[in-house]
């Protein structure tokens, strides 16, 4: 049987619930948001280490700032990229498992290596609050940044695994015997994996545009210093987009076609090389981050429009896909993610960001309260519409039918 019948044949028998062009704009979007913290983890997590090493007030402040933002982006991270992941096993579910088998001991090493990592930059974290890190400490860093480097890289062979199955049989019957040990990584595209790693750099320098223009409404955050942060992001950024943009051209080399998208995330990157390097750059507060997260989302675009010409080639499209349309389920996602996600969601962020800006006790103003107030309603009647969609289904199986 050719490998695209079977590939056919592996799909879910029960089909999707909406069109399959909905679940490809939710993956896309989803694996933005989850690379965007890949990055700041790396970024934030490299300038820690790096200003550990150093002696200036400057450098250990910023380095304990960082310490606590790669923290808290390793779990935005984690939590982040459930969703592409599960958009993945809805429309790619066959090339996701046959990967995942053929690289098993990995998957299942991924884990654990994210839970030692964790908690060796826990080791930093607390360290950082509790005096400077002495160079052990560091070399807890160091390893955690590497194994998050390596977990990065059994992603990514997963991930290109899965978009060449002409080399499936070759890899899971070499020289005609079977290996079931799921011991191998078989496919490592080094240009594309280099490419989305080098991104940690300059996205960090953008970040800390922000960091200054968010914390100079504080008078704890003194201008020497946020001027000290301004110039390092400026050391940073340009460099960190031009390698980026040489590695970007090294990965198209071996991509077998080419797409408006992909010249125009190569011009994207040009213009942020040349733009971190003005001085507009460095007053341009969020639009920085704004500006970053453009990039990724054009390399996320990017990355599927490369999955989906080369299953092409073996006969296998998203649009074939058996759709059984359940309006309900469809209703109650995007009610969900809107109203509950919206509401709750935009008054923690709220909260968070007018706490940060303020030294010392905060107390919520007015606004912030009446959203707090109406997130709690919004997921009361959720909860109830949720138990009451539930209740109401189980009756209609069991004590309803005609």
């Amino acid at each position: 049987m050719e490998i695209g019948a079977i590939m056919q044949h592996l799909r879910d028998p029960a089909g999707i619930p909406a069109h399959p062009l909905l679940f490809q704009g939710l993956m896309v979007f989803t694996w933005t948001l989850h690379i965007a913290f890949v990055h700041l983890t790396l970024g934030a997590g490299g300038i820690a280490i790096w200003g550990y090493s150093q002696s200036e007030n400057e450098w250990l402040r910023l380095a304990a700032a960082m310490t606590k933002v790669a923290k808290i982006s390793v779990s935005l991270l984690i939590v982040l990229g459930v969703a592409p992941l599960l958009f993945t096993q809805v429309l790619y579910d066959p090339q996701w498992y046959v990967s995942n088998l053929l690289s098993s001991r990995w998957v299942i090493a991924f884990i654990f290596l994210l839970i030692i990592a964790y908690c060796l930059w826990f080791v930093v974290y607390f360290a950082t609050y509790h005096g400077t890190p002495n160079k052990y400490v560091m070399y807890s860093g160091l390893v955690a940044l590497f194994i998050f480097l390596v977990n990065g890289l059994i992603m990514h062979v997963l991930a290109y695994q899965a978009i060449l199955p002409e080399h499936w049989l070759e890899w899971y019957m070499p020289g005609g015997i079977v290996d079931n040990t799921g011991s191998s990584l078989h496919a490592i595209s080094w240009p594309r994996y280099l490419f989305i790693i080098s991104l940690s750099a300059p996205l960090a320098g953008l970040f800390l545009i922000a960091y200054t223009h968010y914390f100079a409404v504080r008078a704890d955050y003194p201008p020497d210093y946020l001027e000290f942060v301004r110039g390092l992001a400026k050391k940073i950024a340009p460099p960190g987009f031009a390698i980026a943009l040489i590695l970007f051209f090294a990965w198209q080399m071996i991509v077998p076609f080419t797409h408006p998208i992909a010249w125009l995330l190569g011009l994207s990157l040009l213009i942020m090389a040349l733009w971190t390097r003005t001085n507009s750059f460095t007053d341009s507060g969020y639009w920085s981050l704004l500006g970053g997260v453009g990039v990724l989302a054009l390399l996320s675009l990017w990355r599927e429009l490369i999955r989906v010409n080369l299953l092409a080639n073996f006969g296998y499209t998203i649009d074939s896909y058996p759709v059984n349309l359940d309006i309900p389920s469809t209703v109650l996602f995007f009610t969900t993610l809107i109203t509950v996600g919206g509401s709750v969601g935009g008054y923690y962020l709220s909260l968070l960001y007018r706490a940060g800006r303020i030294s010392g006790k905060y107390t919520t103003e007015e606004p912030i309260a009446r959203l707090g107030s109406s997130a709690i309603a919004v997921l009361v009647i959720w909860i109830a519409i949720f138990f009451a969609y539930g209740i109401t289904i189980w009756l209609s199986n069991n004590f309803l039918k005609n």
